[in-house]
């Protein structure tokens, strides 16, 4: 069997245990009820599945149990990395991809910019071994262009686009350059003393992409209608997001986080979903922006 095929094998497993706890024979029989699972013939015997357990849990950190009493596997521990999820998922997208070919109704996409991806394999290795890289950057929003020179740092995903951190040569300054938005990048020869910078570190409190500001981290406290708080709950704002009230009116999460502009933007596309409970400085602000928004009708 091929890696792909095992790779493949791994994630429906993984799928269907999510779902609710199963019988060998009941994941066998999910597998008959799928055709590409059909096609790539994953059904597998016992002993094979336990060795897939082991994988399993080697691999993506998920721990597969079997319960004695009703003869059925469920996941005990799923402590799956961001990264490896990210893996997964796109692997299945892959998949499902190369499942729909010739059937244009079946998956449909956002049309969108292209997110610059072409450039990360070249930042990667500049980043991993500091080496300059040179480009032309076109600003979002004037439209403007300039050559740029940097140290590159990390890169980062926010609000379903991909941002190079790096230290501008011109002014030492920490700045996020949108991939979209980088063209003729260069990979130089000139390498570079590494950059003290936990990019981990200086985002954990912050919204999206916009960092370095003067704002501080602050408890915001946020009121969402009840179908929003549920929505909210499955894809949380902020990882510091936590419930301090649900009941049959309202979903109330507490956050640690910097009200920045993006932060602040996000709340008002929530509309009437959602009210600022505290700090009142926030609560003040959107107020004073759905007044303006207002105004223009």
């Amino acid at each position: 069997m091929s890696v792909r095929q095992t790779i493949k094998r791994y994630t429906k497993i993984i799928s269907l245990l999510r779902r609710r706890p199963m019988s060998f024979q009941e994941i066998q029989d999910e597998m008959l009820n799928d055709p590409d699972a059909i096609e790539e013939k994953l059904q597998t015997s016992q002993r094979t599945l336990q060795r897939d357990i082991k994988a399993i849990a080697s691999i993506y950190e998920i721990e597969i149990e079997s319960d004695s009493s009703s003869n059925k596997y469920y996941i005990k521990d799923d402590i799956e990395d961001i990264q490896t999820k990210r893996l997964r998922e796109n692997f299945e997208i892959v998949n499902a991809i190369k499942m729909s070919k010739g059937f244009g109704n079946t998956l449909i996409f956002e049309n969108r910019r292209h997110l610059g991806t072409e450039h990360m394999a070249g930042l990667i290795h500049a980043i991993q071994n500091n080496i300059f890289v040179e480009f032309n950057y076109h600003k979002f929003w004037d439209g403007s262009h300039s050559i740029r020179k940097v140290k590159p740092l990390s890169l980062k995903e926010a609000r379903n686009r991909w941002y190079l951190i790096a230290m501008d040569e011109k002014d030492g300054t920490i700045k996020n350059f949108s991939l979209d938005r980088i063209q003729e990048l260069n990979i130089t020869l000139l390498k570079f003393k590494p950059v003290n910078y936990n990019a981990h570190k200086e985002f954990k409190e912050s919204f999206g992409i916009i960092n370095g500001t003067d704002e501080k981290a602050i408890e915001v406290i946020l009121s969402f209608s009840l179908q929003q708080g549920r929505y909210i709950k499955s894809l949380p704002l902020h990882d510091s997001q936590k419930i301090i009230l649900e009941n049959k009116e309202e979903i109330r999460y507490s956050y640690y986080i910097k009200p920045t502009y993006d932060f602040k933007m996000e709340l008002l596309s929530y509309g009437d979903q959602v009210k600022v409970i505290q700090p009142v400085s926030l609560k003040q602000t959107i107020m004073e922006n759905l007044e303006n928004a207002l105004n223009l009708y």
